[in-house]
């Protein structure tokens, strides 16, 4: 009996790992970007990523000890229009334990361990009136400390996505506007692990 009892709860946990990796994954963040000023000249975004419950993050963060900071370096205006297009930038996750994230001093948010590195392949701005717009882009990442918790084919094509809003009041001396948004892969992804049958057991 006590074999069967087993047998049915390895079926059950088997069958609910599917599942349980197609829940929302994403990186939430908020933060200001410094627009170029003209073609040729970089944008760069400082961020801090929040917790995104009830979605999950894809690589598990400890946002209870740590702080992580989202930092787009070196994004290129390729094309001044509408929308204005962008390429070869360069976009960090941080994990910080130490200094909080303060506007007035950028260096505050890459003072930690860089967990993601990633290229932006390509990024496109819209505004659709003088202080609102949206942003899309794609992002492939390279590195990081955690990069190696993906799977080698869930690494390239992930989305990057949001709201722009450029109220004056919403934007931090020396920026230019507010980014709202969220970098996610296309479909949940899995960590890059195999669960041997000890580690199985122990999840009864």
């Amino acid at each position: 009996m006590k074999a069967r009892i087993t047998i049915w709860l390895t079926v059950a946990i088997v069958a609910s790992l599917p599942l349980a990796a197609q829940a929302q994954q994403l990186f939430d963040f908020l933060g200001q970007a410094d627009l170029p000023d003209g073609v040729g000249d970089a944008l760069t975004l400082h961020g801090v990523v929040v917790d995104p419950a009830p979605a999950a993050t894809p690589v598990p963060l400890d946002f209870a000890d740590f702080e992580y900071t989202l930092v787009v370096t070196d994004l290129l205006l390729d094309v001044d229009g509408s929308p204005q297009q962008y390429s070869g930038g360069t976009l960090v996750l941080y994990e910080d334990a130490s200094t909080a994230a303060d506007h007035a001093d950028p260096s505050t948010f890459t003072d930690g361990t860089a967990v993601l590195v990633g290229a932006i392949t390509f990024l496109e701005r819209t505004m659709f009136t003088a202080t609102l717009g949206t942003v899309s882009g794609s992002v492939d990442w390279t590195g990081g400390a955690m990069v190696g918790l993906i799977a080698p084919q869930d690494l390239d094509g992930w989305l990057f996505f949001s709201g722009v809003n450029a109220r004056e009041e919403q934007v931090e001396p020396g920026n230019d506007e507010v980014w709202d948004g969220k970098v996610e892969p296309h479909d949940p992804i899995v960590e890059n692990a195999i669960m041997n049958w000890g580690e199985l057991k122990r999840r009864f």
